[in-house]
């Protein structure tokens, strides 16, 4: 049941089937613009795969790919492209400016925005690259596509998300995760539940989301664009918009995908075979003893004790006697060698003293720890819309199967957005999702004894056997490495996350003029975690209680609740834009734990029936209200200016500082259209923008 950090890396190498059996070369490339200037910062990703680069300074990139494989290309105010490798190692490309990528509408905090007219430092990221990656987790199709935006993979089990850091790290105590929003409203977002605390796992809530749910994500990275988010938006924020209908005939969308991990694909070593690890075992053995002050017949003679699992020691009164406790005749070899030498040939040779004689045959530990990893996604939808109705349904079925044979990841999800329009003025919006996701088998241990990666490339030697060649039966005691039989104890225990989801968010919006709307949103977000974690009697963790087992339940509710009013008019050249609102937020955690111990039975995992029982229940929560507003001006869509100022009032903050302000500046200057640049012919964008904000961390605990 343990895990290793190479999983995921193995889904992103085998994102399809017919990437896996393509040959991956080394391309070079020079991106330039129609009057053969190199672009920097454009975006370069292999489609359907999870790769990603971008150019440097001088327009150039290099990335690794299927010599059959299709090329992504996209810039700022550049039209995107599809280039075709066809096995070359080479490739030159030119890009058109599109001025109509500049008018592009992005979402951006209490609003949207045109891409040509913000301020703020953002990036948005449409579906098309999306929900065609074979990902369990959205984060993972971000990778490559985002300025400023780091991705790690902390965990290599099954299902696992991937952290993102904006532009580095912002705190060295606090969290360093992002604000993320959905459809308009912070969420519930991090690891959830409590089995980290009984082992090494991770359980983050956002892999609930399923990425084909997506329409677009923005990225908001500087200050002056996360600010009106307040204390909670130190990271930056990331802002989700899921899909909606468009005006024609209902459409019903079928999608089906699958991914294989074989083990070559992830194969990074050629280990060595068990005749050159035995010669190089005896030679290191057989230095220690001339170290020790042995002749060479004597290092000879004790190092093939040691190989034959009889005791090494000539000061012990067992010397020379069988021993349990090192060696590889315990587990039916024996070895001599022609000379006294250290870099004497070893000869290895069975035993037939038991039900089974090894001669020349060994144990594949990897391959009976590890599996051909398989991921399966299916989703099917239902959307379309009229004059006053808006809908998008969804349901589908995630399954992830890591490459260790014990960690699998399971999703049901299902999704409903309407959208109603009530007369000339009032619309309402609904938008309801469940997840429910099931996570076993998962321990991302970074322990070389019980890590399955750290095991077989280090302890687990071939010479080592699940089975005792004297009895047949299975081998139960500690190996001389110190490394355990997985295969028998993987039967003494379990875990599993059971984490379901629900989220409701209701709206209501009045056009009460033509220029000004009201907008209130109420949300609801409910997230329950089941942990489960047993160990019989028989297993090494689960001896000293003669059996285990614990159950932790926890609950994550958050309510928020929030109306603003936005006011956009434009007066000739001039146009402004004005936003007030105010927020409310509650956030609660209630969690239970139950442990039984001395078990009656190894076949009741159950804490009811245990002999001892200990039990603990504890709730905790926060609450924040805020108030907030921005302006916004431009002239002429050539000079841009933007103002915003929040007041968050947080109770995890003692009375006295309980109440901070965030406030942003930002100004942006398009030389485009000034009269002295337009007739250069090698501009047709050109922008100085400057910002400045103010935004804090805000405390994980409450104070005392």
């Amino acid at each position: 049941m343990k895990q290793h950090v190479l999983t995921t890396l193995c889904l992103i190498a085998c994102s399809s089937m017919q990437s896996l059996y393509a040959q991956q070369i080394q391309i070079a490339g020079k991106i330039t613009d129609s009057n053969g200037k190199p672009i920097s910062g454009v975006t370069i990703n292999v489609k359907g795969a999870n790769q990603g680069t971008s150019t440097n300074e001088n327009g150039l990139f290099t990335l690794n790919a299927n010599a059959n494989a299709t090329l992504s290309i996209s810039a700022v105010g550049y039209s995107s492209q599809e280039v075709q490798v066809n096995g070359r190692k080479t490739i030159g490309i030119s890009l058109n400016s599109d001025e109509k990528a500049l008018d592009e509408v992005i979402v951006i905090a209490y609003g949207t925005a045109k891409k040509s007219t913000y301020t703020g430092s953002a990036a948005q990221i449409k579906s098309d690259a999306i929900d065609k990656q074979p990902v369990t987790s959205f984060e993972k199709a971000l990778t490559g596509r985002v300025a400023g935006l780091q991705m790690s993979n902390g965990s290599g089990q099954a299902g696992a998300t991937s952290a993102i850091r904006i532009r580095g790290i912002g705190s060295m105590n606090a969290s360093n995760e992002p604000l993320y929003v959905i459809d308009g409203v912070p969420v519930i977002s991090g690891s959830v539940g409590q089995m980290g605390d009984y082992i090494v796992n991770t359980n983050n809530v956002m892999s609930t989301l399923n990425p084909s749910d997506i329409e677009s994500i923005s990225v908001l990275k500087d200050a002056a664009a996360s600010s009106l988010y307040g204390s909670r938006a130190a990271n930056g924020v990331i802002i989700i918009t899921t899909k909606r209908g468009k005006n024609g005939d209902p459409k019903i969308n079928v999608k089906s995908s699958i991914g294989i991990s074989p083990s070559w694909a992830t194969k990074n070593n050629e280990p060595a075979s068990v005749q050159d690890q035995i010669n190089m075992l005896y030679s290191v053995l057989y230095d220690s003893r001339i170290a020790a002050g042995q002749t060479a017949e004597q290092a000879n003679k004790n190092t093939l004790f040691r190989l034959n699992s009889l005791d090494w020691n000539p000061n012990s009164a067992n010397y020379g006697k069988p021993t349990s406790s090192y060696g590889f005749g315990i587990h039916g070899y024996q070895f001599s060698t022609d000379g006294t030498t250290q870099w004497e040939n070893v000869h290895i040779s069975g035993k037939t003293d038991g039900v089974v004689n090894r001669d020349g045959q060994y144990y594949d530990w990897n391959n009976a720890l590890f599996r051909t990893g398989i991921f399966n996604s299916n989703d099917i939808s239902v959307s379309g819309a009229t004059e006053k109705t808006n809908y998008y349904a969804s349901l589908g079925y995630t399954q992830d199967k890591s490459r260790v044979i014990e960690n699998n990841f399971d999703r049901i999800n299902g999704r409903i957005n309407l959208t109603q329009t009530i007369g000339k003025y009032l619309e309402f919006g609904s938008n309801v999702n469940y997840a429910n996701n099931k996570l076993i088998g998962m321990n991302d241990t970074r322990n070389t004894g019980t890590n399955y990666l750290y095991q077989t490339s280090n302890l687990l030697w071939q010479m080592y056997w699940p089975t005792d060649y004297k009895t047949g039966k299975e081998y139960t005691a500690r190996y001389g490495s110190l490394a355990y039989n997985p295969l028998y104890y993987n039967k003494e225990w379990e875990n599993s996350s059971k984490t379901s989801k629900l989220s409701a968010i209701e709206s209501l919006s009045l056009k009460l003029l033509p220029e000004l709307t009201l907008k209130t949103i109420f949300s609801y977000d409910r997230t329950e975690v089941k942990d489960h974690i047993y160990y019989s009697a028989k297993h090494y963790n689960g001896m000293a209680d003669n059996g285990r087992v614990t159950e932790v339940s926890t609950s994550i509710e958050k309510l928020v609740s929030s109306t603003t009013a936005n006011y956009n008019k434009s007066f000739g050249l001039h146009h402004i834009g004005l936003l007030a609102g105010f927020e409310a937020e509650k956030n609660t955690t209630d969690f239970i734990r139950a442990t039984g111990k001395d078990l009656p039975s190894s076949s009741l995992h159950t804490v009811a029936t245990a002999g001892i029982l200990d039990a603990s229940a504890y709730s905790w929560g926060n609450n924040m209200m805020s108030v907030l507003s921005r302006a916004e001006y431009n002239y002429d869509e050539r000079y841009f200016a933007s103002a915003s100022f929040r007041r968050d009032g947080s109770s995890r903050l003692a009375p006295g500082p309980r109440w901070g302000n965030f406030w942003s500046l930002a100004g942006s200057w398009n030389l485009a259209k000034e009269s002295f640049i337009k007739g250069i012919e090698e501009n047709n964008n050109l922008r100085i923008k400057g910002s400045y904000g103010v935004i804090v961390t805000s405390p994980t605990d409450r104070f005392d």
